[in-house]
């Protein structure tokens, strides 16, 4: 991550794999994440990781066991990257679908307004084996939407395909303002289990397109791929861009091996494609650059092999064109004459500006943290208040809370207890014009934990601040503590105790 003169850059590594039911038993995801066996080995990393996976064991055992504790692909690839620092932000998963991103410690301020979202698409809509689970959030104040997508399967349903991803872009809906659909965010990564399958069924067969294979002859045999085609016609997926895969078609092959299962036609199921919005504001613009698109036969549990593609996402500030260079050349533009003329609503030329070039003005808002005062003692089985400090214009939502955890946690899922703030949505109408302004500026806040929270000694814990909307809503971490430790007070001697 580079940050500098308002301009910054991202770098993500994104993983797809269907891993048709095993568990990650006697693997190492190292070479699949790019990393070195040894953390101190690794240089360049990531700032984001995101694992989408398909046809995750998910049989109901299995699915009562994730209630209380992490999907076991989850504790792996959490096991390996903690080791370098990064922290699970969020998880969703629908029966075999699981979406997961990882954030380097430094980053996570940072991101605001996480939501997540799916649609079923398997037998019409009311079973989630087919479909999609999305997480949206902002980085830096940029927004950016993932999907991982399980599409209809087997050569003869490309038009399920093609349904499939209209009902996912139809029915995702997210709460947040201008950002509503997929499509309207800056940054769009659609990933999975795409099951887009080779066109000729009839004249090419499963030998003939290994044969291609073996000479190498991949760029002959991508022009056969229903995504690139139905992408070409604009009849699905035609706002997103991909480089088109110099990797060998990934489906299908037999379990433990590299060879092709000659029962069904080898093709280019898992697929990462991305898109940008790149002039969604006016005062900077968005770009990325896809750097790497491979996939890794070595992993052979499955009867897919994994895909990963790696890319860096850039916001630039324009050059400063604004009313100065716009006044000059563009003084006399009819709308300006008109607008003033007629003396309209226009109160400016600058707003003149804004209605000719059309889009909003960037603003990264995550500058603006809770401060948690120091906590000098926590004592056990007693209660505990806490002091923090609201910054001038923070919006508190409806829903709020402050979570302990454990130093160095490794999932923003894994507090130990947590208080709701007092929130002042429900009292506005009782407050005078005075009292409301008042919330508007920076203001020291109490809050006090129940002499029930259970904190084991002998461990360092922090606070962590949540904007929240509720359950399955929006949420971000916007004030992290200092780490501090716990005591419990020796009890006083009783009388008894005297002689």
């Amino acid at each position: 991550m580079s940050h500098c003169d308002g301009s910054w850059d991202v770098k993500i590594y994104i993983v797809t794999w269907n891993v048709s039911t095993k568990f990650p038993e006697n693997i190492s995801l190292n070479k699949l994440l790019g990393l070195e066996n040894r953390p101190e080995q690794d240089t360049q990393l990531p700032d984001f990781f995101v694992v989408g996976l398909q046809e995750v064991n998910a049989q109901p055992q299995n699915t009562l066991f994730n209630l209380f504790k992490d999907d076991l692909w989850t504790q792996k690839f959490k096991e390996v990257l903690k080791e370098r620092d990064y922290v699970v932000i969020k998880t969703e998963q629908m029966q075999g679908l699981l979406l997961s991103v990882f954030a380097r410690r430094k980053h996570l301020l940072h991101l605001r307004q996480v939501e997540t979202e799916y649609t079923r698409t398997g037998l019409g809509g009311i079973w989630g084996n087919k479909g999609a689970v999305s997480i949206r959030l902002n980085v830096y104040g940029s927004s950016i939407c993932l999907v991982n997508a399980h599409l209809a399967a087997h050569d003869h349903m490309l038009e399920e395909r093609i349904n499939d991803y209209e009902r996912i872009v139809q029915e995702q809906k997210f709460h947040i303002k201008a950002k509503e659909t997929i499509f309207d965010h800056d940054y769009v990564f659609w990933f999975g289990d795409l099951n887009f399958r080779l066109t000729g069924e009839a004249t090419t067969s499963a030998d003939e397109i290994r044969a291609m294979v073996a000479r190498d002859e991949l760029k002959q045999l991508i022009e056969k791929d229903q995504l690139l085609l139905v992408r070409r016609e604009g009849r699905a997926f035609q706002k997103l861009q991909e480089r088109l895969p110099q990797f060998p078609p990934t489906f299908k092959f037999e379990h433990g091996s590299n060879e092709y299962d000659m029962k069904r036609r080898p093709a280019w199921t898992d697929r990462i494609l991305y898109g940008v919005n790149e002039n969604n504001y006016r005062n900077v613009r968005l770009t990325v650059d896809q750097t790497s698109y491979k996939s890794h036969p070595s992993y052979s549990i499955s009867d897919h092999k994994p895909v990963t593609s790696e890319f860096t996402l850039k916001v630039s500030r324009k050059s400063q064109y604004n009313a100065e260079l716009f006044r000059e050349h563009h003084n006399n533009r009819l709308s300006y004459k008109l607008a003033m003329a007629n003396n309209t609503d226009v109160h400016s030329f600058d707003d003149i500006v804004a209605d000719l070039t059309d889009g909003q003005v960037y603003e990264d808002t995550t500058e603006r943290t809770i401060t948690f005062r120091p906590i000098d003692l926590w004592l056990v089985g007693e209660p505990n208040t806490i002091e923090y400090v609201i910054p001038t214009g923070f919006e508190a939502s409806n829903a709020d809370w402050i979570g302990i955890y454990r130093e160095n946690f490794t999932s923003l899922s894994e507090y130990l207890a947590y208080e709701y703030t007092e929130t002042y949505k429900d009292k506005q109408h009782q407050l005078n014009e005075q009292q409301l302004q008042h919330l508007q500026n920076t203001r020291t806040v109490t809050l006090t934990f129940s002499e029930n929270v259970s904190l084991p000694l002998g461990e360092r814990y922090q606070l962590l601040y949540f904007q929240s909307t509720g359950t399955r809503g929006v949420t971000g971490l916007v004030g992290i503590s200092d780490p501090f430790s716990v005591e419990k007070r020796c009890p006083s001697p009783s009388f008894d105790d005297i002689d």
